[in-house]
């Protein structure tokens, strides 16, 4: 017969180990997804101001640098279009690095992202923009080692 109290302590221990292992480790934080929507409608002044929200760089001066390199890209690829997850990466149980192609109308350009998850939201780090893939994109996903 199997003691009571044995399983009340694996019920009890399934409970608290499946907040754990519920998360996807791969997943995109939101910050990242609510971003590219404001910038599809209201534009990269948008964008930003939600990707920076809650971070050191809300109010630094290299969002105004970032926003004008946005809408210099913009100005040569049009409007921007869309938007794909190239790779989400887990670097350590409250960070991760993501990947994405951002689809403008004539052309598409590179984004990544270091996302740290305060213990209420994700904010976002860091992150690089460039036209080139080698720029951004490490070689694991371009193909190389």
């Amino acid at each position: 017969m199997k003691s009571p109290c044995l399983s009340l302590v694996f019920l009890l221990s399934l409970f608290l180990a499946g907040p754990a292992f519920s998360e996807d480790p791969n997943a995109v934080p939101p910050i990242v997804a609510k971003g590219f929507e404001e910038f599809q409608r209201n534009g990269t002044l948008a964008a930003m101001n939600v990707w920076m929200a809650g971070s050191a760089r809300e109010t630094d001066a290299e969002q105004g640098q970032a926003v004008a390199k946005l809408n210099g890209v913009q100005g040569v690829f049009g409007r921007m279009v869309g938007y794909e997850i190239v790779r989400s990466v887990p670097l350590s149980p409250s960070t991760r690095r993501v990947y994405a192609a951002v689809k403008f109308e004539k052309g598409v350009a590179w984004i990544s992202f270091d996302c740290y998850h305060t213990g209420a939201d994700w904010i976002i780090s860091r992150f690089d923009f460039a036209t080139n893939a080698n720029v951004v994109l490490p070689p694991s996903i371009l193909g190389g080692q």
